[in-house]
């Protein structure tokens, strides 16, 4: 109902399209002193939080609307790079980012406490966004985070928040394969103005496996490998109009606790937990759930049903920007093949930038920090963040740097400035800054001795807001 009413508010003010925020509802914020003690990383900067919601589309191309965190680094000294950062398998919409108090917001915080503005999409379906969640369904996944991006950046420049033209993708589990459908989907050019910097995929289901007689056949099958078959099997039931819904999925008391779980009364856990006691209570196989349409399309390896799931493979495809792919070896949810599989697919297709990455001996759970303290050093190396006062860069000849080649911690200058002090930054060619500071009144700059050898890259900001870009090499 409140997903119709924003709609429908929209719709007569003749504002509605897509890529819209419609509301920013300030929240608490995330305070650095706070985050440096329960995190393993050194924080910045406090963080400004804020829900958005936002205007997308559901599976099926019509309007709908979504909600997601937005977290800001409080500085508005400096442009900061755009990270969306993409959440793993929940149990309800309530544990969605933008919900206070949830803990994985403590993640999305620590990067934009370390200078990246973090979008962290709900998905459809979770946090203030009506109606099923269609688990593991890549088109969607990358529609409510494209489209995340779109409507917050077009917010961010109207609240007079700096961004740069950088953008960041990662997520982890469910996360995973929705940061790789973003990524393939930005990649392919369908939004020309979104180029994606560098991506860090991290323990994702890459590739999903369709349903098989093996698995309806067996006993006592966990009921963590439960709750995630089902999840996504009424996800792609809702997503591709498969079945017409639970009721023509499940039978039986399955099907009274699917019902409860479609209508919100219980979580996704404590409905898997519920098969899972009535099968063993009932000493029956798995596919005693379903009902015999399901269960023959199974049998007879169904082309529409089989092709539902592989419509949502996320690893046939090559990157251009900079890419990790990171996985733990004793991963016992998501098995560690799904990262190999990726990697060798991308370097297959032409991708000469991907880094397949072992976290080690961690099971899923344990896996999720140190993947996210990778991925932010690996999105660090690559970010630009520059004083606000720099501005947009222009070519501007007449200004010449000299000497070049310069020897490190001697000095540069950029003759032609005006006579006054000027800000500038220094970066190496990754785009990690190096150093910054003011020029002298003639426009000198003193190199540090420390400065890498090799090209490094000078952005100084000229009176009119812009700048000027500057390659120098250092011997």
């Amino acid at each position: 109902m409140r997903k119709f009413i924003l709609l429908l508010l929209l719709a007569i003010t003749g504002h509605l399209s897509a890529q819209e925020v419609i509301s920013a509802e300030v929240q608490a914020p995330g305070l650095a002193v706070v985050l440096n003690i329960v995190l393993p990383i050194n924080v910045d900067y406090n963080v400004r939080n804020y829900r958005i919601t936002y205007t997308t589309t559901d599976p099926f191309g019509q309007p709908d609307t979504a909600t997601g965190l937005l977290s800001v680094p409080d500085n508005n000294q400096l442009v900061f790079p755009l990270a969306v950062y993409n959440h793993g398998t929940i149990a309800s919409r309530d544990l969605a980012p933008s919900v206070e108090g949830v803990r994985e917001r403590l993640l999305i915080n620590g990067f934009a406490g370390n200078g990246f503005i973090t979008l962290a999409p709900d998905y459809l379906g979770l946090g203030g966004s009506d109606g099923i969640h269609p688990y593991l369904h890549a088109a969607t996944e990358a529609s409510a985070g494209r489209d995340m991006i779109i409507a917050v950046k077009k917010w961010l420049e109207a609240e007079g928040i700096a961004q740069n033209d950088q953008l960041f993708i990662t997520g982890y589990s469910q996360g995973g394969h929705a940061s790789a459908a973003l990524h393939r989907e930005l990649e392919a050019g369908t939004t020309a103005d979104l180029e994606v910097t560098a991506a860090a995929h991290l323990s994702g289901a890459y590739d999903i496996t369709p349903p098989n007689p093996i698995l309806l056949g067996l006993r006592d099958v966990p009921s963590t490998t439960l709750a995630f078959f089902v999840n996504t099997l009424i996800g792609y039931d809702f997503a591709y109009n498969l079945y017409g819904g639970v009721d023509s999925l499940f039978v039986g008391d399955y099907l009274t606790e699917a019902q409860r779980f479609v209508a919100e009364e219980t979580d996704l856990y404590e409905f898997a937990n519920e098969l899972d006691t009535l099968l063993r209570d009932n000493g029956e196989i798995t596919g005693a759930m379903f009902a015999d349409p399901f269960v023959l399309d199974v049998l007879d390896n169904d082309t529409t049903l089989i092709q539902a799931y592989n419509d949502n493979d996320v690893y046939d495809w090559a990157p251009n920007s900079p890419t990790l792919i990171y996985y733990c070896n004793a991963d016992e949810v998501v098995n560690p093949a799904n990262s190999f599989l990726l990697d060798s697919v991308m370097r297959a297709r032409g991708a000469d930038q991907v880094l397949l990455e072992d976290g080690g001996a961690l099971n899923h759970g344990d896996c999720a920090i140190p993947a996210a303290v990778r991925t932010l050093e690996f999105f660090t190396s690559f970010a630009n963040v520059y004083p606000v006062s720099l501005g947009e860069p222009v070519a501007r000849p007449e200004l010449m740097l000299v000497p070049n080649p310069v020897a490190a911690g001697t000095a540069v200058r950029l003759a032609g400035l005006s006579a006054r002090p000027h800000d500038y930054v220094i970066y190496d060619l990754s785009g990690r800054q190096i150093v910054g500071g003011q020029t002298t009144l003639d426009g000198q700059i003193s190199l540090p001795a420390a400065l890498p050898r090799g090209w490094n890259v000078l952005r100084v900001g000229l009176e009119d807001g812009t700048s000027v870009v500057r390659r120098f090499r250092v011997e």
